[in-house]
């Protein structure tokens, strides 16, 4: 069995843990029950626990304290938070560090039982051998939830299993379903953290709660109701009667409603509800959910409305040949070309103009653009030679978390500005490294009988094209630059040592004293000995 943790300040909170489900039905055992973290990390060390369940703040050691030690001790622990706060800092703070999942007070039985079962499942994956684990497969084809999972996942990414067909018999007998041909409504819902988009921890958690949130909502609503997450969205189907479909609108706008309110935890949640088109065969449910992903693309126009539907027409496609015509991309071309940067930006403030003013209010409008967009930039630095690594699936499949216009092309901005200005700077560095090695060779011989032709044969450059970027990358002559090195160096000999003059002009490469002196007051406008003799 494995053993179990409680750990509340609260302590009717813990007996109410321990009350609320079977634990050994589970196959868990409840091995300690303390009330502050001090108590729990003690706990920890003197005891074997596979399982914590801690609120997240307590007197001593906070929840947040103890999730870090107790990671020390046992990096494989299961660990499940519960607060009565719902802020988002403490939660997102605890999901950075593993935790499996979160409870807010009060605590239902079904949440606490269904995190319980994901933990035990994930244990079991996680000891199997090689052994177990063919075991484990024949187990899982018996598994009916399992393979009624696999479903959503088979249609939209590996359609071919179905050989471009889609017998309704088989797919009820292989998948443990029974849809029948009466009518079929697809959804897709797009739950985005606003300020937290690249944290994939974050987008995990919200799509588990979300998800739960919509099985619970279309439970016993329908014949069929499959709900499940295909990349980074909440998909699902909807099969039953005309009448019981009349309710999908209403049911999926609460959805909408109750996923919003996880902003109490992920402090700002955009949610888009794309509709698709009913049917009434399953012949035709992928065409249904790609109806359903352009309705989810009208986020673009329409924001959050409660239901987003799929545009009808193809015109958005001669749109986007209007906007992106022959000028635009020779103007943009030419931009790249130049690495004119703040033109760039000019284009492409134009085009986000265009498109919040575009008759036509077609989301696929807005990826028609961003896809052109992106092509002509890498097409533009390839053909120029501009060293930018190709990012373009990356950079697609962004999109995907961006909701308005205004965010698209202002990711598209700074991409695309941050990528030009980065292969300037290093074309820069590169460009000025034999004028670097030239500077550091004069530095180190600046007393020997040096010339142009010697260094610029030194670091392998002609000499004329050297002294030219030679005078570009440090504003001098390469004569002059020698000059002022050998007197910075004499004049450091006058100050720490005591040699004379006549030994410092050799020193320095002058075998003319006379001339020496000159030269030295000349840039310091006084004599060697003045210069001693003041500065002394």
């Amino acid at each position: 069995m494995l053993k179990v943790l409680i750990a509340d300040d609260e302590k009717k909170v813990c007996q109410l843990i321990v009350n609320l489900v079977d634990w050994k039905a589970f196959g868990l055992e409840i091995v300690g029950v303390v009330n502050d973290g001090i108590s729990a990390y003690k706990f920890l060390q003197d005891n074997t626990v596979n399982v914590m369940i801690t609120d997240i703040r307590m007197p001593g050691c906070d929840g947040m304290e103890l999730i870090q030690k107790a990671k020390v001790l046992y990096p494989d622990m299961y660990i499940v938070i519960i607060s009565g706060y719902s802020q988002f800092d403490y939660a997102q703070n605890a999901i950075r560090y593993g935790v499996e999942d979160y409870l807010l007070k009060p605590i239902r039985k079904k949440d606490l039982t269904a995190t319980l079962k994901k933990i035990i499942e994930k244990c079991r994956e996680e000891i199997l051998d090689a052994q177990k684990w063919e075991d484990m497969q024949k187990r899982l084809e018996e598994n009916e939830e399992r393979v009624k999972g696999s479903f959503l996942e088979d249609l939209l990414k590996r359609p071919e299993k179905f050989g471009g067909f889609y017998p309704l018999d088989r797919i009820n007998r292989e998948y443990h379903y029974h849809f029948q041909d009466i009518c079929y409504q697809t959804f897709i819902i797009k739950a985005i953290p606003v300020k937290r988009k690249e944290d994939s921890d974050t987008r995990r958690i919200l799509l588990q709660k979300g998800t739960e949130i919509v099985k619970e909502a279309l439970e016993g609503m329908y014949g069929e109701a499959v709900t499940g997450v295909v990349d980074g969205d909440i998909c699902g189907i909807l099969n039953g009667t005309e009448e019981e479909m009349k309710k999908a609108a209403r049911k999926l706008k609460k959805v909408k409603l109750d996923i919003s309110r996880l902003q109490d935890v992920f402090e700002e949640v955009q949610v888009y509800v794309g509709l698709g088109e009913e049917t009434g065969s399953m012949q035709n449910i992928r065409e249904s959910f790609e109806s359903a992903e352009q309705a989810v693309q009208q986020r673009f126009y329409y924001g959050e409305d409660f239901l987003l539907k799929a545009p009808h027409g193809e015109k958005y496609k001669e749109m986007v040949g209007e906007i992106i015509d022959n000028a635009c991309k020779k103007r943009f071309l030419n931009y790249i070309e130049i690495i004119d940067l703040e033109s760039i930006e000019g284009e492409l403030d134009n085009l986000e103009r265009l498109l919040l003013e575009s008759p036509e209010k077609d989301g696929r409008l807005v990826s028609g653009i961003y896809k052109e967009v992106l092509t002509l930039f890498y097409f533009g630095t390839h053909n120029y030679n501009i060293a930018i690594p190709d990012q373009y699936p990356e950079l697609l499949k962004h999109l995907e978390v961006l909701g308005t216009i205004h965010e698209a092309v202002g990711y598209l901005k700074q991409y695309m500005l941050r990528s030009l200005m980065h292969w300037m700077e290093e074309k820069k560095y590169v460009e000025s490294r034999p004028i670097r090695q030239a500077r550091q060779f004069i530095g180190d011989n600046y007393y020997l009988p040096l010339t142009l032709e010697t260094v610029s044969r030194e670091i392998g450059f002609n000499p004329t094209y050297f002294s030219g970027m030679f005078k570009k990358e440090t504003g001098k002559n390469f004569s002059d630059y020698l000059k002022e090195i050998r007197i910075e160096n004499a004049k450091n000999m006058l100050l720490n040592t005591e040699q004379q003059v006549e030994d410092i002009s050799f020193a320095v490469g002058y075998s003319d004293i006379k001339y020496f002196s000159r030269l030295f007051k000349k840039l310091t406008g006084v004599t060697p000995t003045e210069f001693r003799r003041l500065y002394n």
